[in-house]
């Protein structure tokens, strides 16, 4: 049995700078008041001294550094950090991090000027991955996080945890999510044991809608790290879009949509989800058009463009052909949400984007894109729509995979025409 101390990020409540555990002691100081008998300056020296010789030692070996003591796994082995923008680490989603060294989905200094929502939302790290292959025993992650977690409608693990994947025989199988306080900022979990030593393929899934400051990965001393096998698929899946695209509100990273075919097709996907900021402006085109190696596209942003997708998307596809003439296009129309029921308001705008943009692509093709596809999102989730999401928009687990199979079908009968 491998025991490991796990270092405490304990976050305090701000009273008086002192965490919960102190917070009778100060009101009942005042409560009573200064006896006359001692003055103002002597009763500030007690005070001082019960600060400083109780409550300050408390909070800070609460709040302690990672130590080799801390990581010590037996007798003889400890664990050792790793960061994986080094290699033989294998990152994926960051199409911009040799030049940056960040967790962000969109350059720092982009050479065209994007949103300043935009650029706050690409430091949620979506999409992103660590692929990598060892053969340690045990695998942790120490993490810093943006902020804390406090969305209402989606979980921390969702939020802000990593999740990890093990692939045996070709399937990529779940194994944990990291656990820890959804009022941290800083964590350190164990995603990984065994009893053997054995070479084994691992995938960890970033946050999807918090910000990693840093993220180190532990590994038993002197095991083996290798770098990752190449995906089956060998060129890129660039997917733009919503919150939906995004990852709201999922359970847990892996659960995304794009994260779901990433692991079907083994494929490597740049996550474009922008959450209520997915409208089709033409700087996000063209910085698609900077990513390397891109073998397929999927435009799914009609969620926050509305009635204006019908005067953006063509435009937006102009640019990406300026770069991609041949490259699939992948066009997915809004999913049905809960109140767009026959009849409404909001179900005949569902249609009347949809049939824009069925038509949209028939006459791209009519005019000779043979590589451009529509499919229709509100067909996805089927006759029981209103239980595939978490607050009548964003889909829960049961949407999401849905989604994911539908597109998957779509890739594949795409793929076999090329």
């Amino acid at each position: 049995m491998i025991n490991i101390s796990k270092t405490k990020y304990t976050q305090h409540k701000l009273v008086f700078g002192f965490g919960n555990q102190f917070c009778c002691y100060i009101p009942t100081i005042f409560a009573f008041g200064i006896p006359k008998t001692i003055s103002l300056s002597v009763y500030i020296f007690f005070l001082i001294f019960f600060i400083s010789t109780i409550v300050y030692p408390k909070i800070a070996s609460n709040n302690k550094a990672v130590s080799k003591e801390d990581t010590k796994i037996s007798d003889n082995d400890i664990i050792v950090w790793h960061d994986p923008r080094e290699e033989p680490f294998g990152l994926v989603g960051f199409e911009w991090i040799e030049e940056d060294s960040v967790y962000r989905r969109l350059p720092v200094n982009p050479n065209w000027e994007i949103i300043e929502a935009v650029d706050r939302l690409s430091n949620k790290t979506a999409g992103g991955q660590v692929r990598f292959r060892t053969d340690s025993k045990v695998i942790f992650i120490k993490v810093v996080l943006e902020k804390k977690s406090s969305m209402s409608r989606m979980s921390a693990s969702g939020q802000s945890a990593f999740d990890l994947y093990i692939t045996e025989n070709g399937i990529k199988r779940y194994l944990k999510t990291a656990g820890f306080s959804s009022d941290s900022v800083r964590y350190t979990s164990r995603l990984f044991s065994s009893d053997e030593t054995k070479l084994r393929d691992f995938t960890l899934n970033f946050p999807l809608y918090n910000g990693v400051k840093s993220l180190y990965i532990g590994l038993e001393q002197d095991s083996k790290i290798d770098k990752p096998l190449l995906f089956s698929n060998v060129n890129k899946f660039v997917i733009y879009g919503t919150s939906i695209t995004q990852g709201g509100y999922v359970s847990r990273p892996g659960m995304a949509y794009s994260n779901i075919i990433s692991r079907k097709l083994d494929a490597q996907f740049v996550n474009l989800g922008f959450a209520g900021n997915g409208r089709g402006e033409p700087e996000l085109a063209h910085l698609i058009n900077e990513i390397s190696d891109v073998g397929f596209i999927i435009l799914d942003y009609e969620a926050n463009a509305n009635h204006t997708i019908q005067k953006n998307i063509n435009p937006f596809i102009d640019i990406l052909r300026e770069k991609h003439s041949t490259t699939p296009i992948l066009i997915m129309s809004k999913t049905r949400y809960t109140a767009a029921q026959e009849g409404s308001e909001m179900y005949k705008t569902l249609m009347s984007n949809r049939d824009f943009q069925k038509k949209m692509v028939e006459e791209r093709k009519a005019k000779g894109d043979d590589n451009i596809y529509f499919i229709d999102g509100s067909e996805i989730y089927g006759n029981d729509y209103f239980e595939c999401t978490v607050d009548g928009k964003h889909p829960n687990d049961l949407g999401a995979y849905k989604i994911a199979d539908a597109l998957i079908k779509a890739i594949l009968t795409i793929v076999d025409k090329e």
